[in-house]
C-alpha cells in the first residue's frame, strides 16, 4: 500500500488532505465500506463494530498502510471502550439539559398555576422564560467545548481505555498544551460527523456509503492529529493502539 504523503514537518507525515482521500488507495475499498455501512444498520451492535473498525482503520494507518479493514463482525472488542465513552457522555448530557429545562417547565408551570387571580397567569412563570434560553446558550456553549475535547478523548480512550476517556484534566490539558492541531482535528472531524448525515436526506439509503465514509475521514484525521500534536500531549499508545 502507497505510504500517505508527507505533511506536518515530517517525511512521511500525513496531511489534512490524505484524510478525505487515503481509502481510495485501497482497489476493495468501496464494497468494503458498503459492507460495514449495512453492519452499521444494525442496532448498538451496527455502530459498536464501526468505532472498533475506525479504531482498526486507525491501526493501519499508523502502521504506514492505507488499508481499509474489511467489513466484518469482529471489531466489538477493539471499539468496545470508545462505544462505553460515547455512550456515557451522552447520557451525562441529556440528563443535565433536559432534566434542567424539565426542572424549570414544572416550575413554571406549578408557578403560574398557583398565582392565577381569575384568567389571569402569575407574572413571576415568566421569570422562568428568559432562564430556559440562558441555559440553552450554556448549554450550546458547553456542546461547542465538548467536541473540542473529541479527538484528545477519542486518543485517550483509545489508548488508556474507559478510564482515558474521563480523565478530564489530563484531556484539556493536551488540549491547551497544543490548540491549534486540537481545534483543527475538531472542526474536521464536524465536516466528516456533517458528511456521515448525508446519506439520510437519500431516504436513509446513502448513509449506507456516506456514514462508513465518514469514519474512514475521521481515521486519518487523528492520524494527522496525533502525528501533528506535540509528542508529549498525548499518553504512550497502548498494545492495541500500537500495533
Amino acid at each position: 500500500m502507497a505510504e500517505l504523503t508527507a505533511g506536518s514537518g515530517q517525511p512521511g507525515a500525513p496531511t489534512v488532505g490524505d484524510a478525505f482521500g487515503w481509502a481510495a488507495r485501497d482497489p476493495e475499498w468501496i464494497g468494503k465500506v458498503l459492507l460495514m455501512g449495512l453492519i452499521g444498520l444494525i442496532p448498538i451492535v451496527g455502530t459498536l463494530q464501526q468505532l472498533g473498525w475506525l479504531l482498526t482503520m486507525l491501526d493501519n494507518l499508523r502502521a504506514g498502510r492505507n488499508e481499509v479493514p474489511p467489513a466484518a463482525f469482529r471489531y466489538a472488542t477493539r471499539g468496545v471502550w470508545l462505544w462505553l465513552a460515547s455512550l456515557i457522555y451522552t447520557i451525562a448530557l441529556v440528563a443535565i439539559l433536559y432534566g434542567f429545562i424539565l426542572v424549570v417547565a414544572i416550575a413554571a408551570t406549578a408557578t403560574a398555576q398557583t398565582g392565577q387571580h381569575g384568567n389571569q397567569p402569575n407574572p413571576v412563570a415568566f421569570v422562568f422564560v428568559p432562564i430556559f434560553f440562558f441555559w440553552i446558550a450554556i448549554a450550546a456553549v458547553v456542546s461547542i467545548v465538548l467536541w473540542i475535547l473529541v479527538p484528545a478523548i477519542i486518543e485517550f480512550t483509545d489508548r488508556r481505555g474507559l478510564g482515558g476517556a474521563f480523565d478530564i484534566p489530563r484531556i484539556v490539558r493536551a488540549v491547551t498544551s497544543d490548540p491549534q492541531p486540537n481545534l483543527a482535528a475538531a472542526g474536521l472531524l464536524f465536516v466528516a460527523y456533517i458528511i456521515a448525515g448525508i446519506g439520510t436526506y437519500l431516504c436513509w439509503v446513502g448513509v449506507i456509503f456516506t456514514a462508513p465514509y465518514a469514519l474512514t475521514v475521521a481515521a486519518g484525521i487523528l492520524r494527522w492529529y496525533e502525528v501533528s500534536v506535540k509528542p508529549e500531549a498525548l499518553p504512550p499508545p497502548s498494545a492495541a493502539s500500537a500495533r
